[in-house]
């Protein structure tokens, strides 16, 4: 395929998360696209007692930034392990552990409704950031919390992102958008892409739409939506 025929030629891509995802920026760019990295947030592992981990059946995560923390950790442990999403399976997987539990959709909402008829009684730890919401706390299970990294905004890129226009930005976390809103980020400006449910949520919520939402939530899957979107202009 030419380079005119691609479908994200003309098209800027801006991904936020606080890690940059290699393969879905060579996958844009592939496709066509100008890539910019501008992440919102970052993070850094708390300095806190670790847990009796003993004392737990499962561990759950339900990011690449929770699961990259507690791999730096190299912490043995015989639990089982849960985990919403391919980033954050692969993740604990590159670093010896067996994940043993995803939802069929990498959402908390709904791993909270499929996991507990997995779990039955088991005594649970959720390792978790400093912002994640208290949706898997809500189970009708004995879950306990650690936050294992706290989450800070960059409102300095969030404030470059806020001056670009005609690119579409991809959200993968709420706490991405509430960095770009606090910059007082203009959702005219921009077309949005979001991964999950919970994401769109959070921008409608800040008076945006999304134009593009896979319905497996990937970057892949994303990136995919963008061009399909892109080529049928």
């Amino acid at each position: 395929m030419c380079e005119a025929n691609l479908p994200l030629t003309g098209e800027t891509v801006v991904f936020t998360g606080s890690n940059e995802p290699q393969e879905a920026v060579g996958y844009a760019e592939k496709l066509g696209a100008q890539t910019r990295y501008l992440p919102l947030i970052e993070t850094s592992v708390r300095q806190s007692q670790l847990p009796d981990f003993e004392r737990y059946d499962w561990l759950i995560f339900t990011s690449g930034n929770s699961a990259d923390a507690f791999c730096q950790l190299r912490i043995k442990t015989d639990a089982k392990i849960a985990a919403v999403g391919e980033k954050t399976a692969s993740v604990l997987e590159q670093h010896g552990y067996t994940v043993s539990f995803m939802p069929s959709i990498y959402s908390a909402d709904v791993f909270i409704q499929e996991f507990p008829a997995v779990a039955g009684n088991a005594d649970c730890l959720f390792i978790k950031g400093s912002l994640a919401k208290n949706t898997i706390a809500s189970m009708p299970l004995k879950v306990d919390e650690w936050i294992i990294y706290e989450t800070s905004f960059k409102i300095e890129n969030a404030e470059k992102l806020k001056a670009l226009k005609g690119v579409t930005v991809i959200f993968a976390s709420p706490s991405a958008v509430a960095a770009y809103r606090e910059a007082g980020g203009d959702w005219s400006r921009i077309r949005v892409a979001a991964i999950g449910h919970v994401t769109e949520a959070a921008i409608q919520k800040e008076g945006g739409a999304v134009d593009f939402i896979p319905k497996k939530y990937t970057y892949i899957e994303v990136i995919n939506e963008i061009a399909k979107g892109s080529f049928n202009k």
